[in-house]
C-alpha cells in the first residue's frame, strides 16, 4: 500500500535565547495548523563569535558544546511533540554557520521560523545578523519573531499584508490569503504609494496637483489586484487600505496589532542587501513579519 507523501516540514531555527524560544512556539502552532513535520536545527558554527579564536576546537570543548545544543533541542522537540505528537517532531545539531544551515534547510522547508536577534545579539540592535542574512536567501517563505520585550499586545487579531499592485503580487497574496483563512481572521490589505521622487517633484507643483485623483487611481490598483483573490478565497474577510506614506512605515503602524504581517522580498543575485522596505519593516514591526521570496523581476 502507498502512503502519501509527507508535506515538506516547518523549520525552527534554535540557539538557546528567549527569541528562540519564542520562534519555537510559533513555529509548533504553524506546523500545527498546517499538519505539518516540525524541524528544530541548531547550527553549531567555530569560532563562536569571536570568543574562541583557535579554529581547531578541542574535541572535548566541541563535544560539550553539541551535548549542550542536544539538551536544548531535546527540551523543545519535547514541548513540541506535545501538541503536534513525537512521530513529526525532529531535531538535528549541524556544523557551520547558522545563515548558511537555515538559508540550506529553507529549501527542503514550507516555511522558517527564527528570532530576530540570537544568543550574541546586540542590545539594541532590532534585526541580528543571522536573521538578515537568513531572509535575504531563503527558498522558502521566512517568519521573524520580533524581540518579545518591544511590545505586549493584549490579543492580537488580523493578518497584514503589503500590496504593491500592478501584477507583482500573487505569491504574497497567496501566502496571506492562506495564513488568515488557517488562522480564521481577517486580512488587511494595504497599499502605500508614497514615493519620495515624486513627492519632491509634485511639491513644486503645489495646489496644482489632483491628490483626490492620485488617491483614487491608488485605491483602484488595490481594488483590482485583490479582486480575483476575493473569488479565490470567499470565506476571507478583506479590508483595503490605502495610505499616503512610506510603505514600511505604513506596514509597521497598521500591522501594530496583528497576528502577522506578510511581505514580499525579491532576491538580488548574490547581494545579500535587502529591499528598503522588506529591511524597514523587519527594523521596526511589533508584530511576526513573514517574508514571502517572489520571482526576479517583481516585489520591493
Amino acid at each position: 500500500m502507498s502512503h502519501p507523501a509527507q508535506p515538506p516540514p516547518v523549520v525552527v531555527g534554535i540557539d538557546g535565547s528567549e527569541p528562540a524560544r519564542v520562534a519555537t512556539t510559533f513555529a509548533i502552532d504553524e506546523a500545527r495548523r498546517r499538519r505539518a513535520p516540525l524541524r528544530l536545527l541548531h547550527a553549531l558554527s567555530w569560532p563562536l563569535g569571536g570568543i574562541v579564536a583557535d579554529p581547531s576546537p578541542d574535541p572535548d570543548l566541541r563535544t560539550m558544546l553539541q551535548a549542550g545544543a542536544g539538551t536544548i533541542l531535546r527540551g523543545a522537540a519535547a514541548d513540541a511533540a506535545d501538541v503536534l505528537g513525537a512521530d513529526t517532531v525532529s531535531w538535528s545539531v549541524v556544523d557551520g554557520d547558522p545563515v548558511a544551515a537555515l538559508q540550506a534547510a529553507s529549501g527542503e522547508a514550507q516555511l522558517l521560523v527564527i528570532g530576530s536577534r540570537g544568543v550574541g545579539g546586540i542590545a539594541g540592535l532590532l534585526l541580528g545578523s543571522t536573521a538578515n542574512g537568513v531572509v535575504g536567501h531563503a527558498s522558502c517563505p521566512v517568519v521573524v519573531l520580533p524581540d518579545p520585550t518591544s511590545v505586549v499586545v493584549s490579543q492580537r487579531s488580523s493578518v497584514v499584508v503589503g500590496v504593491e499592485g500592478r501584477g507583482r503580487d500573487d505569491a504574497v497574496l497567496a501566502f496571506a490569503f492562506a495564513e488568515a483563512a488557517a488562522r480564521g481572521t481577517d486580512l488587511v490589505a494595504v497599499h502605500a504609494w508614497q514615493d519620495a521622487a515624486l513627492e519632491t517633484a509634485f511639491q513644486s507643483m503645489g495646489p496644482l496637483v489632483d491628490w483626490a485623483g492620485v488617491l483614487a487611481d491608488e485605491e483602484r490598483v488595490l481594488a483590482e489586484t485583490l479582486a480575483g483573490w476575493r473569488e479565490k478565497e470567499p470565506d476571507v474577510v478583506v479590508r483595503e487600505v490605502v495610505l499616503r506614506e512610506r510603505t514600511a512605515r505604513a506596514l509597521v503602524s497598521v500591522a501594530l496589532t496583528a497576528q502577522l504581517l506578510v511581505v514580499g522580498h525579491r532576491h538580488r543575485a548574490s547581494i545579500a542587501r535587502l529591499g528598503s522596505t522588506t529591511h524597514g519593516v523587519l527594523h521596526r514591526a511589533g508584530c511576526p513579519v513573514a517574508v514571502v521570496p517572489v520571482p526576479t523581476g517583481s516585489a520591493r
